[in-house]
Order: C-alpha cells, then sequence, then structure tokens
C-alpha cells in the first residue's frame, strides 16, 4: 500500500463541542463525592440518630420543666403593674434577637463559602447566584429558628397564654429572618455601616425595654396590655417583618452575583475555624478567633506608650486597653437592669444566679491581659513577679468595673417591685457585692482555664472514650457563679456567699497551679543535675591533676 493511500484514510480527531456544566450539575457531582466516600454504616448512624434523639427528648423535658416551675412562680404575682411588666418583655427578646442575627451576619457574611469552593467552584463559567442560593436559604432557616426558639422560651417564661405565645414566636423568628436578609442584601453591595447602625440600635432598645419592664414594675409609669393588644402587636410585627423579607429577599438575591469571592471565602474561614474549636469545646478558642477576625478587619492602630513602674504598666495597660475599645463596657451597663428585671418579674430569690452568670458574660472581654499571661506561661515568667502577683494587677481593672456594678443593682435586692422581698440596705449591698464577685471569679475561672488535652489518656464511658477535662471545661466559670450565689438561692445570708467567693479567689489568684508546680520542680532538678555534673567534672580533674 502506498504512503498517498495511507494519506487518504487518515481523518484527523476533532474537539468535540464541549458545553460548561450548569450549576445544578457540579452540586450533583459534589454529593456524589461526599456520599460515596462515607465510612459510616447504617447501624453506626442509626445509633447516632438514636442518641440524638435521646438526647433531645431528655433536654427538652428539663427544658419544659423549667417552664412550668417558672410560669408557676410567675402567676404568684397577679397585680396590673406586674401584668403590664410582663406583657413588654417579649419586645425586649424580639430586638435583642434581630440584635444578635445581625451581629452573627455580620460577622459571617450571612452568605458565606468555604477555601475549596472559592478555589475552583466560583471561579466556574456558572451563575454565581445558583451556587449561592441555598447558602442563603441555611442562613434564613437558622434565623428562623432561633429567633422562634428564643420568642416561645421568653412568652412562655412570662406566664402568656397559647396565641400569646404562637403569635410571639412566629414574630420573633420571621424578625430575625428578616434581618439576615437585610443583611444579605447589604453583603451584595458591600456595606457594613447600616448593619452595623441597626445593631446598636436592636440592642439598646431591647436594653429599654427591660428598662421598660422595670419602670412599670415600679409603677414609676403605667401601661396598659392586655391579652388581646399583645396578641395583636405581635400580629403587627409579624407582618411588618414579612414585608421587610419579602422585600430583602428580592434584593439579597438579585446581588448574590455582585458578592466578592474573598467575602465569601473570609466568612468560610471564620465558620470553619469556629466549628473547629466548638468541637473541641474550646469557647475561649472560639473568642480568639473572633477577635482576630475583628484585628484583621482593623489593621492597625497608632501605638501607644505605657505608663507607671512593675505591676502599675500591667493595670495601666489594662485600662489603655480599656480606652482604646470601650465597647465591652456597654454590654455590663446592659447587664445592670437583669437583676431589676427579675425582681420586676417576682423572680428575685434567682436574681443572684442571673446577675452573676449575666456579669461573667459580660467581663470576659475585659481579662484579655490575663489570658495571654495564663495562656503564654513563658511571658510570664519573664516578669520578675510571682503569678499570683501578675493575675492581680491584671484583674485590677474588672474587678473595679465589678464593684461600680454591684452597687449599680443594690437597689434591685432592696425591693421594689409588687409582691417583691423587702430587704435593708445593708443586706442588699451584701447580696450585690456577692453577686459581682460571684460574675468576677467566674470570668477569671473561665479565662485562665486550660484547653481540653486530647492528647491525655482517655476515660472509658458507654458513650465511647471521654477526654477527662472536658467536663470541667463545659462548666468553667458557670460552676463557680451557682457555688458562690448558691446559700442566697436557698434564702440563707450573703455572708456565706462572700465567705464562698474568698475562698474561691484564694485557690483561683493567690495558690500555685500544679502546671507551675511541677514547672518549678523541673527547674529544680535542672539545677541539682546541673551542680552534679559539675562537682562530678571537679572531682575527675581533681584525680588527674593527683596522678
Amino acid at each position: 500500500m502506498s504512503s498517498t493511500d495511507g494519506a487518504e484514510d487518515f481523518t484527523p480527531y476533532q474537539m468535540p463541542d464541549l458545553q460548561p456544566a450548569s450549576a445544578r450539575e457540579l452540586k450533583l457531582m459534589i454529593k456524589d463525592w461526599r456520599t460515596g466516600r462515607a465510612t459510616k454504616k447504617l447501624g453506626e448512624a442509626l445509633h447516632d440518630a438514636y442518641i440524638a434523639i435521646l438526647g433531645l427528648a431528655m433536654v427538652g423535658a428539663m427544658i419544659v420543666n423549667v417552664i412550668i416551675s417558672a410560669q408557676q412562680v410567675v402567676a404568684q404575682c397577679a397585680s396590673d403593674s406586674c401584668l403590664s411588666a410582663r406583657a413588654v418583655l417579649p419586645w425586649g427578646s424580639l430586638a435583642l434577637s434581630v440584635a444578635v442575627a445581625l451581629t452573627a451576619s455580620r460577622l459571617f457574611g450571612p452568605v458565606l463559602a468555604s477555601a475549596a469552593e472559592g478555589f475552583w467552584l466560583l471561579d466556574a463559567p456558572v451563575d454565581r447566584r445558583r451556587l449561592l442560593t441555598s447558602r442563603l436559604a441555611s442562613a434564613l432557616v437558622i434565623a428562623l429558628i432561633g429567633g422562634a426558639a428564643v420568642g416561645a422560651l421568653v412568652a412562655a417564661l412570662t406566664g402568656s397564654g397559647l396565641p400569646a405565645v404562637l403569635a410571639w414566636t412566629g414574630a420573633t423568628g420571621v424578625a430575625a429572618m428578616a434581618a439576615v436578609t437585610f443583611a444579605a442584601a447589604e453583603q451584595g453591595v458591600e456595606r457594613r455601616l447600616w448593619v452595623r447602625l441597626l445593631t446598636y440600635l436592636f440592642a439598646w432598645v431591647g436594653v429599654a425595654a427591660l428598662g421598660g419592664v422595670i419602670a412599670v414594675a415600679a409603677n414609676w409609669f403605667s401601661i396598659d396590655l392586655g391579652p388581646d393588644r399583645s396578641l395583636e402587636i405581635a400580629l403587627a410585627v409579624m407582618a411588618a417583618g414579612l414585608l421587610i423579607f419579602v422585600i430583602g429577599l428580592g434584593l439579597a438575591v438579585t446581588r448574590l452575583r455582585r458578592i466578592r469571592r474573598s467575602r465569601l471565602t473570609s466568612g468560610g474561614a471564620l465558620a470553619g475555624g469556629i466549628s473547629g474549636a466548638f468541637f473541641a469545646l474550646d469557647v475561649g478558642l472560639v473568642r480568639d478567633i473572633v477577635v482576630e477576625q475583628r484585628a484583621v478587619e482593623i489593621g492597625h492602630v497608632r501605638p501607644k506608650r505605657g505608663k507607671g513602674i512593675g505591676l502599675q504598666a500591667l493595670t495601666w495597660r489594662e485600662w489603655q486597653r480599656l480606652w482604646r475599645f470601650p465597647q465591652p463596657l456597654l454590654v455590663v451597663l446592659a447587664t445592670v437592669a437583669i437583676p431589676y428585671a427579675a425582681d420586676a418579674l417576682g423572680l428575685s430569690r434567682i436574681a443572684p444566679v442571673i446577675g452573676g452568670i449575666a456579669l461573667f458574660a459580660a467581663l470576659i472581654p475585659l481579662l484579655g491581659g490575663l489570658r495571654v499571661l495564663t495562656r503564654t506561661g513563658g511571658l510570664a515568667r519573664c516578669l520578675p513577679y510571682p503569678t499570683s502577683k501578675i493575675k492581680l494587677a491584671t484583674i485590677a481593672i474588672p474587678a473595679g468595673v465589678a464593684l461600680v456594678w454591684a452597687l449599680a443593682i443594690t437597689a434591685a435586692f432592696v425591693g421594689f417591685g409588687e409582691g417583691a422581698e423587702q430587704r435593708s440596705i445593708f443586706d442588699a449591698f451584701l447580696m450585690a457585692l456577692a453577686t459581682g464577685a460571684a460574675g468576677l471569679l467566674g470570668a477569671v475561672r473561665w479565662t485562665q482555664s486550660k484547653p481540653v488535652n486530647f492528647a491525655a489518656p482517655m476515660v472509658a464511658t458507654q458513650a465511647g472514650a471521654f477526654p477527662p477535662g472536658l467536663t470541667t471545661k463545659i462548666i468553667a466559670g458557670f460552676d463557680i457563679c451557682v457555688l458562690v450565689t448558691f446559700p442566697m438561692l436557698l434564702g440563707g445570708s450573703p455572708f456565706w456567699s462572700i465567705a464562698i467567693a474568698g475562698i474561691v479567689a484564694l485557690f483561683l489568684l493567690i495558690s500555685v497551679d500544679a502546671d507551675q508546680l511541677r514547672q518549678q520542680q523541673q527547674e529544680q532538678q535542672r539545677m541539682l543535675d546541673e551542680q552534679k555534673r559539675r562537682r562530678e567534672a571537679a572531682a575527675s580533674q581533681q584525680k588527674q591533676r593527683k596522678r
């Protein structure tokens, strides 16, 4: 066969006309990758589902029991002022739920994507809106469920009827969902100012609602709110929230194409880091990640020179840190209303516990210096002072804030609402002081608690391997608040709570922990070994000289 015949038989390969994949095909491919590589068996999945359902049933039964007990206590306060005060409380929960939804939306996105998706999926020639619609829907569902749960819980605790509970449940859930929709619409045009302003606005509206509860209970002014009026207000709020939700959803879906990839992946990276920290049950690490995210957004600040000598320099640095970022003081100021609201609702017996836990959560941002020095042992050893004095110097400013907070809530324990327990000013001050000490010591306990060591030997339980320090890590801080306020919860003298607070402070701030003792023993052993080697070297040299 000649070369010309072979050339005639040759047909060049033609590339097929490739069409870009659609968003649905990409999602199906990702789903196939994830489900095709699953290693969990069906029996293991059913066992995990059984454990989850059983745990949910147990927790749900506990919550229902607490709600029924609270309703029985609240029902004892049946005056007009008390009923009006309880009717105002769902307003505060709704406003605070919206503020939390806006804060979480501004922090995460609310629309986000992982780094892997941003690397190749968002670069695909497909409509980005089709890829991100499901993310927006997930954020809206989470906001709806979370807001509805908060609204139902608060409305049930105030002793409202079933129609009012259902109405406030829907109103709070729809309001939170509308807030997330508004934040998503603003994310599409790269605006954060309005979201930040509305966050502060709704937060202070919630605090003002708590102040209204206090004022109505104290008969400073009256609000005529019957069950029918409260139901009408809840339905009106729900209708307004639905209107804002529809408008915001249209804008958010239209602007999904305009969200930058860097904005999507930053929220995904933050969510991934926080989920990993929650998986390790290290809430302190969660706060560190959030603080780092805020520092990255700010970029840089103007450095300031410190003042003082010795331990005064540490205290002055804490004051400079608070002066530079005074927003945590607003949270502390908002928690002042919680003991007053508890007294106004006829819950004065549990006001110390609630107030101590609220102050504990509010003081954590003020203890950044203590966290750095306790987590970085080398830095603390560089300072020529004992660890106890370093701790006292770093908590001086938060302790002053806690003392001012205790003075501000003293009137709440005197008893000003109808049906409240009346006390003398001295006893009220002691109860306020013990409550402030419980919150401060709880924050100190939470800040200097060490993370869970998953490398340590596990404890065998019915649920599998269990790290030994996991339980104490979860309840760190809460245990101190309950321990200090427990005598007052039982109706005992506040002197017992102050004595317990003193013992707890002795162990938290002055005593030496086990790790420090171990380090000191290792250092002493190293010095003894070094001296022994020197003596042996000197003895060997002396023997050589004699020879």
